[in-house]
This record gives structure tokens, sequence and C-alpha cells, in this order.
């Protein structure tokens, strides 16, 4: 009785960890986290030479200040003839902090060179922002 006991016990434990390992391996991840931190932002009517102020928001999600320590713009490709070589977007230069489930405001300052093509004159440059922040 106490080796049918065991095997069962064993048995369990092998069909246990099988099953782990499937869902570890499935690709199934778990709930999705959203950051603390999302930008948002935009221009238009730039054209070569153009020099101008990108409004950004810096929105959070958690319930506590966070101080802004660093963000990025990363800029694409407009179309062809128009690289992201054109434009040039400067640095955060303020102290930024961002109250609990809310948003601040910045503006960095941006430069389409006067190298640039026509092909750039109204041109939609793609931007990618990056963002990251400890608590305040």
């Amino acid at each position: 009785m106490r080796l049918l006991s065991a095997v069962a016990a064993l048995a369990l434990a092998a069909l246990l960890v099988v099953a782990l390992a499937q869902s570890r391996v499935s690709g199934k991840a778990g709930p999705r986290v959203r950051p603390p931190l999302r930008v948002t932002g935009g221009l238009r009517s730039l054209y070569p030479g153009a020099r101008r102020r990108l409004p950004l928001v810096v929105w959070s999600n958690r319930g506590f200040r966070i101080r802004v320590v660093s963000l990025t713009v990363r800029v694409g490709n407009a179309r062809r003839g128009c690289g992201r070589r054109y434009l040039r977007v400067g640095r955060l230069r303020r102290r930024l902090v961002v109250p609990p489930n809310g948003f601040s405001t910045v503006e960095l300052p941006v430069t389409m060179l006067l190298s640039a093509p026509d092909a750039c004159k109204r041109a939609t440059f793609p931007l990618r922002f990056m963002v990251g922040g400890r608590r305040a």
C-alpha cells in the first residue's frame, strides 16, 4: 500500500514538473505591467533652418511623485531624401517632477539643419521617446 502511494506521488510530481516546463516554454507571458512613465508630443511646420520648441507631456500612472532622470528623443527617417540626420533635438536641461497619477510638460529645442534638402519641407519625422525616472 505504501509503495502504491509513493508511486502515485512520484507520478504526480513528474506530471507537475512537465506541466510547469511547458508553461514556461509556450511563450505566454504573465500579466503586462504598464511602464510608470509615458511621453507624448509632436511638432508641425518644420522647414530647413527652422528652430522650434517640441512640447512634450510626461505622464505617470503611479501613486507617488517621480523625478525624471533621463528623457531621450530618437528621430527616425522622414521620407526618401530626408533622413533623421537633418533634425536635431536638444536635451532635457531642467529638473522635472511628475505628480502622482498626473502629468508634467516640458519643451525641448528642435532644429532642422539649414542644409536639409527641400524633401524635408513639412516632412513627418517619426519620434520615439525614452524616459527614465525614480521616486521623488
